[in-house]
């Protein structure tokens, strides 16, 4: 019988000022094993954050995942052990959802022998998840780019110096489905063009590891506005990790989570984010991480 192992990175999307086209993938994982049974039962466990979250068996986006690959195949396993350790939180602006999907893919065209290429794959993702940019990133690791036309996917990685950022989690009941609906559907055009003017430096300051530069030109008018608003205390607590050395302080993806970028002292300007809430009644966890520059991990074993 055959074990496939697959660990996928956390991934931040909409970076600054790079809405729909920047992708970052950060050193926190999800790991899926997965084990064929010679029977047809289905056995899906689920350890770490946000464990019991997600509905089991064939519901699990893992095993949703999978079963697009069998699709496509036209075969299937009689049966399986799927085991999910997960540290990436759900729903916060990470992805995770997509990391599972992604995962249960890789590994079930793994148990055929990999039919897909690597490349085929990643289109199959990007397709079925519905948001490339996470789909690449937590392959591909590192910093990527994604477009999405009507026939393929068009990406690129994207050269990223060594560093570490920030990340702070807090707790805001009902904050999800809020930030869904809060975007207006227009953009005023000097905002528009203000990200668009920004974006070409704030890819070359990641390239150079010039975090002073990128804080500069890290600001989105046409996202951030509007779901930070939604955040108790996150000018304040924006303002606390500037003047600890924070060179910006924004959003991963749709939050509501927020990173920042510092060249040091990164313990301490999470502690003085995570007090900062603690100081107006809101739970804050923080992490302090590396870029992921590997993506996708994968083993393959024969086990008797």
């Amino acid at each position: 019988m055959r074990r496939i192992k697959v660990t996928l990175p956390a991934t931040i999307t909409n970076v600054g000022p790079g809405l729909h086209s920047l992708g970052l993938a950060v050193a926190l994982h999800t790991t899926v094993e997965i084990t064929e049974r010679t029977d047809t039962a289905l056995n899906v466990e689920t350890a770490g954050e946000d464990a019991g979250r997600f509905a089991l068996g064939l519901r699990h986006p893992v095993v949703l995942g999978m079963s697009r690959i069998f699709q496509r195949l036209e075969k299937t396993t009689p049966g399986m052990n799927v085991r999910i350790e997960n540290h990436i939180p759900a729903s916060v602006g990470l992805g995770v959802e997509t990391s599972f999907l992604v995962a249960g893919m890789i590994a079930a065209n793994n148990l055929f022998g990999s039919p897909f290429s690597r490349t085929e794959l990643l289109q199959i993702a990007a397709t079925v998840t519905g948001r490339p940019d996470q789909a690449v990133t937590c392959m591909l690791g590192g910093l990527t780019t994604t477009v999405l036309t009507e026939n393929e996917v068009l990406y690129r990685s994207l050269p990223i110096a060594p560093l570490k950022i920030v990340l702070v989690l807090p707790q805001i009941d009902g904050y999800v489905e809020r930030a869904r609906s809060v975007i207006p559907e227009r953009a005023p055009m000097n905002d528009a063009l203000y990200n668009i003017a920004r974006l070409p430096l704030f890819i070359d300051a990641l390239r150079a590891g010039d975090l002073k530069l990128a804080g500069k030109v890290m600001q989105d008018r046409l996202f951030t506005p509007y779901r930070s608003a939604l955040i108790p205390g996150f000018d304040d607590v924006a303002q606390t990790a500037r003047l600890n050395g924070a060179h910006a302080v924004t959003l991963c993806g749709s939050g509501a989570t927020l990173l920042a970028i510092a060249d040091k002292d990164h313990q301490r300007i999470a502690d003085v984010i995570v007090a900062g809430f603690e100081d107006i009644g809101i739970t804050a966890k923080a992490w302090v991480l590396p870029i992921d520059t590997q993506g996708v991990v994968l083993s393959v074993a024969q086990s008797s």
